[in-house]
């Protein structure tokens, strides 16, 4: 959320910089260098793709949200967001799995599930105790192999 406010603030500030007429102490070196007319331009161009930025990071923050908020180790195979921005769920077949990596991050742990359907990423977060995540990697190595 804080990504999409600051994304607004930035775009609202360079619009407002391209509707006034801003102070000649910020524009004298575009205006030399191309056209009394440029600055303004370069502005709302700025503007233009700030506002283009400020909708991508709304549409990962929304994704985001929908993403999935639950593991499963199905019969087949297993329930798990994707290593994509959207996080979307995919399910990996036990006999795809290539390798489960454990990358310890500052306060947290996270599994690196790759495969041949793709990549996912597991916090340790997703769970209630470590010790639960370490159980679901433990029965996720078992099924991979069994």
């Amino acid at each position: 959320m804080l990504m999409v406010i600051a994304a607004i603030a930035v775009t609202a500030s360079m619009g407002y910089l391209a509707h006034i007429n801003p102070d000649v102490r910020l524009t004298r070196t575009l205006a030399r260098l191309l056209s009394p007319s440029a600055p303004p331009m370069i502005y709302w161009g700025l503007t233009t793709l700030g506002f283009l930025a400020t909708l991508y990071v709304l549409l990962a923050a929304i994704r985001s949200s929908n993403a999935v908020s639950y593991v499963e180790l199905g019969p087949k195979g297993a329930f798990v967001p994707s290593a994509s921005i959207s996080m979307s769920p995919i399910t990996i077949p036990y006999r795809s799995i290539r390798s489960i990596q454990v990358v310890n991050l500052q306060k947290h742990q996270m599994a690196v599930i790759s495969s041949s359907v793709g990549e996912a990423r597991l916090g340790s977060q997703f769970f209630l105790t470590p010790s639960d995540f370490t159980a679901f990697l433990l029965a996720l190595e078992q099924r991979r192999h069994g």
